[in-house]
């Protein structure tokens, strides 16, 4: 009786030291899963729509923008995305690409590169942007993900193309 209580005491202990390692997904496996919520944020920002996208994100949500202050929760999230689009503003293309994942107990961190194309009313020609981002996904009892962070900016140094900009005008003028 007692070997058995001894053999139920290991098995036990096996199981419960390695039912982590076997449930958790891998880097690969979360890559291909934010992949897959990638394109459908894309779809959603080419088509403007604002409620679809919303869905990705945790009520408590923070968003990081370049160039904006901070915004806290999904209602200043949704406040500035309804602001955008009244504006005009279209995006023409969005390119995500993941450089890096990295799972963690509760969340997953996303480290990737962006091209994008927007273009407004009026504007001759679309405006291209290229940079970096940050999402940190937020697991949920389903197994889903939830953006809970999200920061990005842009590998163009505005005053640097604001001075090629001033040059080309200026020589233009001569």
């Amino acid at each position: 009786m007692k070997t058995k209580n001894s053999i139920f005491a290991i098995l036990l202990m096996v199981f419960v030291f390695s039912a982590p390692i076997v449930l958790a997904q891998t880097s690969e496996e979360y890559k291909t899963q934010i992949e897959k919520m990638n394109k459908q944020m894309v779809e959603n920002m080419l088509e403007g729509n604002v409620e679809k996208s919303l869905e990705m994100y945790t009520k408590d949500a923070i968003s990081l923008p370049s160039y904006e202050p901070m915004l806290e929760g999904i209602e200043e999230i949704k406040e500035s995305q309804e602001k955008m689009k009244s504006s005009g503003m279209k995006f023409d293309s969005f390119v995500p690409t993941i450089v890096k994942v990295i799972p963690g107990e509760n969340m997953v961190t996303e480290i990737g590169t962006y091209k994008v194309s927007m273009s407004m009313p009026g504007m001759e020609q679309a405006m291209s942007d290229q940079g970096k981002y940050l999402t940190i996904w937020e697991k949920q009892d389903d197994g889903s993900l939830k953006i809970k962070v999200e920061t990005w900016n842009s590998d163009v140094d505005p005053m640097t193309q604001m001075k090629s900009m001033e040059k080309m005008v200026g020589e233009e003028m001569k």
